[in-house]
């Protein structure tokens, strides 16, 4: 186990940097650097591509299959425009370097490189797409900060993060979507309402408890959801306080 971990931390400890090539916004470490320090470190390393998978809406999906040291391990890779988005009917062209991202992101799991996934070098290898920013507030949970983040997006990048999941998981990240936004929709009116109520019966105790539990976007997220008498009244209890 010592020998695979110090493998591991060799590789992943190498400077990479002078493979790393910009295309637009983006970094990428190449496909040549990247298999040249792969051989150095084992010379017996190989690596195929599997079949590229078709998709009915016409999106296209890599895999590209690596052993180094006698390990062998895969990555699969959408075929991407530089938008990070799925192209629909791709070219030979888009295949092939898709496939070479794919065995970079390969290699990466053995150390080669990860530090530029990791953020420890010039940039992310991928930049999140608004997509995968959502997708990772829903799947920790974190149905306030989903909202924050969309509500913050384009109206473009709203669309884009709400249809941009992989074909055969678009219907289920569309209804945690829903369902996280519905929860956080839910808990901005619930905190309205409480506030409207204290309003009614001139309860500064009652308002400010509601407004001390909530977070500096929360707060203006409610106050958008209020009359001006209500917001004056906030105000009055926040100076009582």
């Amino acid at each position: 186990m010592a020998d695979k971990e110090n493998r591991y931390i060799k590789l992943s400890r190498q400077d990479v940097s002078a493979g790393v090539e910009q295309k637009g916004s983006l970094s990428y470490l190449s496909w040549a650097y990247c298999w040249n320090l792969v051989s150095e470190h084992d010379p017996e390393a190989n690596f195929y591509f599997a079949d590229p998978v078709w998709y009915p809406d016409e999106s296209v999906m890599v895999k590209a299959v690596m052993t180094i040291d006698g390990k062998q391990m895969e990555q699969t890779l959408p075929v991407m425009d530089m938008r990070n988005r799925s192209i629909k009917n791709p070219d030979s062209r888009a295949i092939s370097d898709a496939q070479q991202r794919a065995m970079v992101k390969c290699a990466a799991l053995y150390g080669v490189g990860i530090s530029l996934y990791l953020g420890e070098s010039l940039s992310n290898v991928v930049a999140e797409t608004p997509y995968q920013k959502s997708k990772a507030f829903a799947d920790a949970g974190d149905f306030m900060g989903l909202h924050e983040y969309t509500k913050g997006l384009s109206e473009k990048d709203q669309i884009d993060a709400f249809n941009d999941a992989e074909p055969g998981t678009k219907t289920d990240w569309k209804n945690q979507h829903r369902a996280l936004m519905r929860q956080a929709e839910s808990l901005l009116s619930e905190c309205a309402e409480s506030i409207a109520s204290a309003h009614e019966s001139d309860d500064y105790v009652l308002c400010e408890e509601v407004i001390g539990e909530l977070s500096t976007y929360e707060r203006k997220a409610v106050a958008g959801r209020l009359t001006p008498e209500q917001l004056e009244f906030v105000k009055a209890a926040r100076s009582a306080a």
